[in-house]
């Protein structure tokens, strides 16, 4: 097993997963996946890999959860056998449509920014993984310049709940609720993590509640310590699913409308955030979590108001008269 210190991070595996699928044209078994791919083959194990076999279905998971397809293939004659199922990323949904044209001086453009991205940001290690694809017999086309990661983070939470995601592992963390003045210790074993709406929230079984929670990492107010020789097992499921079909469910039940002053910035981000022509001074939408709508609103000041539901203008009014006492009453 590799050493904790040299584990692949999840970003680098995912991309080489993705990078894997995409060049493989007839298709990678796990088996292949596991032996050959960066991120599964430095801990890949013959004697078993039951870790790895979690990790695998965790990131299939999470990539179809940015919208990449990634098909399976079963042969007739090994119809039943799923270790034999060949897993691939077709080409054909990301090329662009055949009545989609560039002049030369576009063309010219595109290929000044794929030759910059391809030198600048693959890593030698996701160069070397078309050659490891190619070491099984497999056909791969040319190094791939039209996958790029996009997994980024600024919550510093956000490594070690990935760190107890892969090892089962137990963690606190301090964390302060919307309406409270104090943060509480949670003792938590994550179960899936999920950027949503430009946020990470990550789903855990919280044994203080005996019971599963939804925390947004903005919103642990320190970084997340391991409870010594603990793990805690998770029952497989596909939690990523679970948790964007929750998310969908509670935006398609809250919907807010909103009044903008015409001119404004924010009549110029908010339309444009939730569809709107920039022209619009009345905008209605879905949203998942009322405080973090506040929040977004209060910034703007006078140039939003909030029509319905009364709930959110009263926790914007509320953010407002905040930031009016802590500034001496000036408005």
């Amino acid at each position: 097993m590799a050493r904790a210190e040299n584990r692949i991070k999840k970003e680098d595996r995912l991309f080489s997963l993705i990078l894997a699928l995409v060049s493989s044209r007839e298709g990678l078994t796990k088996n292949d996946i596991l032996k050959t791919v960066r991120g599964y083959s430095d801990i890949f194990d013959y004697n078993g890999n039951t870790a790895l076999d979690k990790m695998f279905e965790r990131d299939k998971d999470e990539i179809r959860s940015m919208g990449v397809i990634i098909d399976t293939l079963e042969l007739p004659e090994e119809e039943g056998q799923t270790h034999n199922i060949r897993y691939s990323i077709s080409r054909k949904n990301y090329d662009f449509p055949d009545d989609v044209t560039f002049t030369s001086d576009e063309l010219t453009l595109l290929n000044v920014a794929a030759n910059a991205w391809r030198e600048a940001s693959l890593s030698s290690d996701s160069r070397h993984a078309l050659t490891k694809i190619k070491s099984l017999g497999v056909s791969a086309s040319d190094p791939l310049i039209g996958v790029a990661p996009h997994i980024r983070t600024n919550d510093r939470a956000f490594n070690a709940i990935e760190d107890a995601l892969e090892n089962e592992l137990i963690i606190t963390f301090n964390y302060l609720k919307p309406g409270q003045s104090k943060s509480q210790l949670r003792t938590v074993s994550p179960l899936a993590m999920l950027s949503w709406g430009g946020l990470w929230y990550v789903l855990a079984f919280d044994f203080d509640a005996q019971a599963e929670r939804t925390f947004l990492l903005k919103r642990i107010v320190s970084v997340p310590a391991r409870v010594p020789q603990k793990t805690h097992p998770r029952p497989a499921e596909n939690y990523v699913r679970r948790m964007q079909s929750e998310l969908e469910e509670l935006t398609r039940a809250n919907s807010a409308t909103l009044k903008l002053i015409s001119g404004s910035d924010a009549q110029l981000r908010l339309t444009t955030k939730y569809g709107y022509s920039s022209e619009e001074t009345a905008i209605t939408f879905g949203f998942s979590d009322l405080e973090l709508l506040a929040d977004e609103l209060v910034v703007y000041g006078n140039q939003v108001s909030v029509v319905s539901p009364s709930e959110l203008a009263e926790a914007v009014r509320a953010r407002l008269e905040l930031i009016s006492s802590q500034h001496g009453g000036e408005q």
